[in-house]
């Protein structure tokens, strides 16, 4: 027996090494502290510089750039009490002569139009690309335009409304512009980048599309642990009277706009944004979950007028009678979202998953393999993003290897304007402006520089 046994350790070890040889293990690179200068080392505060930036809307930037509406779903253009407002929202930013397209997918609510998109779509034009920004299909537009069962919620499904959304608008700029595109890539941002990677798991099953390279920033690793987190940040509204948030969330608006005003190539674009920002943890904290949380009443009230009969809401509405049920879904934390409203239109649809059945089919993890095996895909994040563990840093790591950055500082999100983060995009992404013969050699991360 003890034969035996010695047998099988000896064997297990040099299976061990077998498999290490042919299966090298690769590393995350991980950036340096003492060589990053980033200035914010509190994660909310930084976080705060990209946060407040999702609001900040507006239709014109530069003059370059192109709106489009999109009909997607027949009849959802006369949904009563939406009616008009069934076009999906895209935003075309070109470049003149023959480039790169990329496709930009906001965090969680966002639009084509909010900060954080115009920041990185204008960085990229800048650069010698071409932009297609589309919503979040947590967005009300997305839910009403593009969303099929106008239940957003279930990343799978979610990302094939996506798919679909990012041919049709694919189509229509080639149709209307001409654009002379040589290769296309895919950038998500948060959720956006959740969406993304579920985005790219279709297109290597369908080609409909064809991404050359795909970039994931500060997605979601395990979605429950950042729900959970989502929640307790946004239940830190109780501490305040109604007039204190408004009061908080406007000043936030207000100086995101002021940032914005100035030319992203301004090294004082964000500079001292502790002290300009003027408010303490708590507020911030507060506003950060305000952000991340309201886009669920705004896609729930427009589900309950896309399927009426479905009772999702019970407040009455009328033409002149509709802020209450706007106020009644905006009640609905996520999770209230998913466990009261979602699950239980799966299961009238005979689809039976459970909550944590629902988020574990939805998150990174489900798709790690196709995400692993694809040299395309390259991940972006920071070791103090509050939305992600120790664990799912190592699962960062056992994923993608060293077609991942994981930078010391920066918030959920907090340093995408940061001059060595936009050198980092802009390495990845460089692939694409090369000649394809190129861009096979270096595709397998060996190409991708962390910038000092």
């Amino acid at each position: 027996m003890a034969y035996l046994t010695n047998l099988c350790l000896r064997w297990l070890g040099i299976s061990a090494v077998l498999f290490l040889c042919i299966c090298p293990i690769t590393f995350a690179k991980w950036v340096d502290e003492s060589t990053y200068g980033y200035p914010y080392k509190n994660a909310y505060t930084a976080t705060a510089t990209v946060a407040i930036l999702k609001d900040c809307e507006q239709r014109y930037v530069w003059e370059e750039s192109q709106d489009l509406e999109l009909e997607l779903i027949p009849g959802r253009n006369e949904v009563p009490l939406l009616e008009g407002k069934g076009k999906l929202r895209v935003r075309y930013s070109p470049y003149p002569g023959p480039s790169p397209l990329v496709f930009v997918l906001p965090g969680f609510g966002g639009s084509a139009y909010s900060g954080a998109v115009r920041y990185l779509a204008q960085l990229l034009t800048d650069h010698g690309f071409q932009v297609l920004s589309l919503p979040s299909p947590f967005h009300w537009n997305f839910t009403l335009a593009a969303s099929r069962s106008a239940l957003p919620g279930l990343t799978e499904r979610d990302s094939e409304d996506m798919y679909r959304a990012m041919q049709a608008a694919l189509n229509a700029v080639r149709e209307r512009f001409h654009p002379e595109i040589t290769r296309i890539g895919l950038v998500g941002l948060s959720h956006g980048a959740l969406t993304a990677a579920f985005v790219r798991k279709f297109d290597l099953e369908r080609k409909e599309i064809g991404f050359d390279a795909t970039l994931m920033i500060n997605p979601p690793i395990d979605l429950l642990g950042a729900i959970r987190t989502i929640e307790q940040l946004a239940n830190l509204e109780k501490l305040y009277t109604e007039q204190q948030r408004s009061s908080i969330q406007s000043y936030a608006i207000g100086t995101g706009r002021a940032a914005l005003s100035r030319s992203i190539e301004d090294p004082g674009y964000f500079a001292d944004w502790d002290r300009r920002l003027q408010l303490d943890d708590e507020q911030i904290r507060y506003l950060i979950g305000w952000t991340l949380r309201q886009p669920v009443g705004s896609s729930l009230y427009v589900s309950s007028l896309v399927n009426p009969s479905m009772g999702f809401l019970q407040t009455p509405i009328s033409w002149g009678y509709r802020s209450a049920r706007l106020e009644e879904a905006r009640s609905y934390s996520l999770m209230a979202y998913l466990e009261k409203v979602l699950v239980p239109h799966l299961e009238r649809r005979k689809q039976t998953l459970s909550f944590e059945e629902l988020v574990r089919a939805s998150s990174l993890k489900s798709i790690a393999p196709t995400l692993g095996n694809d040299p395309t895909v390259y991940l972006m994040h920071n070791a103090d993003d509050f939305l992600v563990s120790e664990e799912d840093l190592r699962s960062i790591e056992r994923i993608f290897g060293d077609r991942a950055i994981i930078y010391p500082h920066g918030g959920h999100l907090g340093n995408l304007w940061y001059t060595q983060n936009r050198r980092d995009i802009l390495a990845i992404l460089n692939a694409l402006l090369r000649d394809p013969a190129d861009a096979r050699r270096t595709t397998n991360g060996a190409s991708m520089s962390v910038v000092p």
